[in-house]
């Protein structure tokens, strides 16, 4: 019974970590920045906004991939 519990916590956490993966946003600024090209809109908010989200988001993915590897552990010393 508690191997199909861990197995189904390992498929959700994976999902999870998908999903918070898909949602950040990339380092790079794209074929803009890659040009040299800059335009009005580059203020110091405008390059910052999306800091503290992406923060959040690594941050929940961090603690994700650490709830899979004890899943994981947990999970091969119940099979022993």
């Amino acid at each position: 019974m508690a191997m199909y519990i861990l197995g189904s916590a390992i498929l959700v956490l994976a999902v999870a970590i998908i999903v918070c993966v898909s949602v950040q946003q990339g380092k790079s600024q794209g074929l803009g920045a890659m040009a040299g090209g800059s335009d009005a809109a580059d203020s110091y908010y405008s390059k910052n906004k999306g800091r503290d989200r992406d923060a959040v988001l690594s941050k929940i993915t961090i603690v994700l991939s650490i709830l899979i590897v004890i899943c994981v552990v947990a999970m091969n010393i119940i099979s022993a």
